[in-house]
């Protein structure tokens, strides 16, 4: 509960009270006024240990919870710089090789990537948006999250190409006449892992983005930083499950396996995740049904043993555009591979208007390069002798 800078400064006021009773007996004829009596006819000697007492409880407390309210502060404070910078960060379009090979979902090792290489306690946003008219991936995050972010992607997908996309078509901003309604899907539990339900989950999310016909968007973040705390908490309730000795042994054993069981899920990396499905069209009904149906696409996407569930939704939020963190549930960083990835040539037969790169890039050959100078012409003026005055 007390961190170190509270002990300093508890024991710095307990050894100050002390130095003021020491100073008090010390000069007994000049001691001041208490409780309106003067030094030869005042209170008790062993009433003034309770005085000091009371005030060195009522001082400690008051730089306790001081303490508390300017870290809390300044919490909030560096809080809302991280979501400006996010809010007014770059939205880049990733484009997968149209060529590439089907991805293996269970071999991905972005989100481990990025819990390490986003600066700290920035999140990220990794986006799967569109209707029948097309389906593409975004990210967006600060200026510096983009850029170590984008480092991760080529490194697990050395093919990919990025784009950066304006203001005026980011897919999170709500176009005029629109209207907006978004659903955030947790975990049931935070100690349990996730599950597929199949080998590629953006399968029937993609299904479900194509079926968004006319005047309507469908839109899934997966927003996301690092997790401090999770592996701590896993690490203890090994601790607990194996320090239990019931007398039953089938009790016991399942005490072991559960103990088990945690410390298995605590050599995984974890990120605190917002998984929200936002809906956007011209009427509330219809945006309502979009972002309702594309929620329950995810639930669906998981197994019963630690089920997804929509448990919050709501209207125009300005944490959607802004892409700011809701409620949030610790995710595995493999499980957050299941919903945040980039998709293989296979996929193109599910979505074939997906947004990708056909074309292989390749840098400039350098004779073809162009540098600094090379846009400056060069002229040479060739003096002749009729050019000069007369008298020169």
């Amino acid at each position: 509960m007390f961190e170190r800078n509270d002990w300093l400064m508890i024991g710095a006021a307990f050894l100050a009270l002390m130095g003021l009773m020491g100073w008090n007996y010390l000069g007994k004829h000049s001691r001041p006024q208490v409780f309106g009596a003067g030094a030869e006819n005042g209170p008790p000697w062993y009433l003034w240990p309770l005085v000091f007492l009371l005030l060195l409880v009522f001082l400690s407390a008051g730089l306790y919870f001081g303490s508390r309210y300017v870290k809390k502060n300044q919490a909030a404070a560096a809080q809302a710089e991280i979501d400006q910078a996010v809010a007014v960060g770059p939205t880049v379009a990733l484009l997968p090789r149209s060529d590439a090979r089907p991805v293996q979902v269970d071999k991905i090792n972005l989100w481990d990537r990025l819990a390490d290489a986003l600066p700290h306690d920035e999140h990220i946003a990794f986006e799967i948006g569109g209707n029948e008219d097309g389906i593409s991936f975004t990210l967006h995050g600060s200026d510096l999250g983009i850029r170590a972010a984008l480092t991760q992607v080529r490194a697990e997908w050395p093919g990919v190409q990025q784009r950066p996309i304006e203001a005026a078509t980011d897919p999170a901003q709500l176009p005029d006449d629109w209207v907006m309604w978004w659903c955030e899907c947790v975990p049931a539990t935070w100690d349990k892992p996730v599950t597929p339900l199949s080998d590629e989950p953006l399968r029937a999310i993609f299904f479900e983005l194509k079926g968004v016909m006319g005047q309507g968007r469908g839109l899934l973040q997966v927003i996301a930083r690092n997790d401090f705390g999770t592996r701590k908490a896993l690490g203890e309730s090994a601790f607990a499950a194996r320090a239990s000795k019931p007398d039953n042994a089938g009790v016991r054993a399942i005490r072991t396996r559960e103990a088990k069981e945690f410390e298995d899920r605590a050599k995984r990396t974890f990120l605190q995740a917002t998984i929200r499905a936002v809906g956007m069209a011209d009427t509330p009904e219809r945006a309502q049904g979009i972002a309702r149906g594309l929620g329950r696409v995810v639930a669906a996407s998981f197994g019963h043993s630690n089920p997804v569930r929509v448990v919050a939704e709501g209207q125009e939020n300005p944490a959607v555009a802004a892409r700011q963190m809701g409620l949030a549930r610790a995710w595995g960083g493999q499980e957050l591979a299941y919903l945040g990835h980039l998709t293989g040539q296979d996929m193109l037969f599910v979505a074939p208007r997906l947004q990708v790169a056909s074309a292989r890039s390749l840098p400039a050959d350098p004779a073809m390069r162009v540098v600094q100078f090379d846009d400056v012409a060069q002229f040479m003026e060739k003096e002749t002798p009729g050019d000069r005055l007369p008298g020169v």
